[in-house]
């Protein structure tokens, strides 16, 4: 049969130069062509079917396969292959791992052509039910740094007793691209299984820090409304020390519940201001009300300066009043006993104003560009402040489209800036 074969060959009258130039083009484009279908895949699954399927149709085998080295690269874990049906892939049984032709390609990944493989000194030969097959042409896939993947097979020369140097070359280019696109896919779907796990985590965050907020808030809740009681018991006279404190702790607890909760909805984009036209006035009042009782309580004064003329802006009033608060209670926390915290509101062209003024130490250049970081002290050295308030507030302005920023700062006190944006005036 061989001899036939060859004889058969001989008989055929070469190709002119312009047909040999027409068969280069084709195979060319072909594999162009091969190159753009493997790189298109983004699975490693689909991409490892295209490169051998590609293969191939390209370089004119009946079969191909890729080997996938195993993790200790001495076997096969994984067996792509072209050319057969399902039907008799089942027939086989176990794939290959990696013996005879195959495992001299694992152990010296270079590229090689037998023409017969039953004649080659390391063949093992088929199992039970494998299709006959005599030429041989395997090449490794190498990825950029160097190192091994997999291997190439193709079997079989459609046309030819053997595969040659251009089959060579072409399947060299090949398994070149297929190691790239291979990479990629890899890379891929690892992405998308951290992005998987990340998600997971943040739910699993998200719930946990909603459990927490739940139970610490109805814990606080109780010792928050009797301290309050204490405190508002008075009627102007002497609070008792233990039960400003209290109260006074348990405000800040809650407030660090709410700004904790905040920022986690903050990181995840959860939060989505409600948009209505506001009373500047109105919220100045409730949120210098906020504070009162602990202003009071260390004799600070808190003055709201506004204009009877000022703007509506359409924003969310709720998040605004909460910015307010943050600043207005560690502008009370840093003034002296017997200073004055003072809120300001003013319109300018395009936006509105609000100024929070305290008559404390001011905040240090060294630590300004950090105050707006997450678990930053306002004062490091006083051990107050609960490290959230201002970050929150920034983000909450971010939101609302304004911006939140150190106006000015000095031994005599620090003015923190709340922009929000007006819009143009209807001509």
């Amino acid at each position: 049969m061989k001899r036939t074969n060859r004889a058969r060959s001989a008989s055929k009258p070469a190709p002119t130069p312009e047909q040999d130039a027409q068969r280069v083009r084709d195979r060319f484009e072909r594999l162009l062509s091969a190159g753009v279908e493997i790189f298109a895949q983004h699975t490693l699954t689909t991409v490892l079917q295209q490169v051998v399927d590609a293969a191939r149709e390209v370089v004119g085998a009946r079969y191909a396969a890729l080997g996938v080295l195993a993790p200790g690269g001495e076997s096969l874990s994984q067996f792509v292959t072209s050319g057969m049906t399902v039907e008799e892939r089942a027939k086989i049984g176990a794939l290959p791992t990696g013996r005879g032709l195959l495992g001299v390609l694992i152990r010296h990944p270079k590229p090689i052509r037998v023409p017969e493989i039953a004649e080659h000194s390391q063949s093992v030969g088929f199992p039970r039910h494998h299709p006959p097959m005599r030429a041989f042409l395997g090449v490794p896939v190498l990825s950029r740094s160097g190192k091994v993947f997999g291997n190439l097979y193709l079997t079989d020369k459609i046309g030819s007793e053997a595969f040659d140097e251009e089959d060579e070359a072409v399947a060299i280019l090949l398994a070149s691209s297929a190691a790239v696109a291979i990479e990629n896919a890899r890379l891929s779907e690892e992405a998308q299984n951290l992005l998987g796990q990340v998600q997971d985590m943040q739910r699993q965050r998200d719930l946990f820090f909603a459990m927490m907020n739940h139970e610490l808030r109805n814990a606080l809740t109780g010792v928050y409304g009797w301290a309050e009681m204490l405190v508002r018991a008075r009627d102007g006279g002497p609070v008792p020390k233990a039960a400003r404190e209290v109260y006074e702790a348990a405000e800040r607890t809650i407030g660090l519940l709410n700004n904790f909760l905040d920022l986690t909805r903050l990181d995840a984009g959860k939060v989505q201001p409600v948009w209505r036209e506001m009373d500047v006035a109105g919220s100045l009042t409730q949120a210098a009300g906020t504070v009162r009782l602990t202003a009071e309580a260390k004799q600070v004064q808190v003055v709201i300066r506004c204009p009877s003329e000022l703007p509506h802006p359409r924003t969310d009033h709720v998040r605004v009043q909460q910015i307010l608060v943050n600043l207005l209670t560690n502008a009370v926390r840093h003034t002296p006993p017997g200073g004055t915290v003072t809120l300001a509101a003013s319109a300018t062209a395009g936006a509105l104003e609000f100024r929070v003024t305290d008559q404390g130490p001011g905040v240090p250049e060294s630590i300004r560009a950090g105050i707006f970081t997450p678990f930053e002290r306002f004062d490091p050295h006083s051990g107050a402040g609960t490290g959230l308030g201002l970050p929150v507030s920034r983000r909450l302005a971010e939101v609302l489209g304004g911006a939140l920023a150190v106006e000015r700062s000095g031994p005599t006190g620090a003015t923190f800036l709340l922009t929000l944006p007006l819009p143009p005036p209807e001509s």
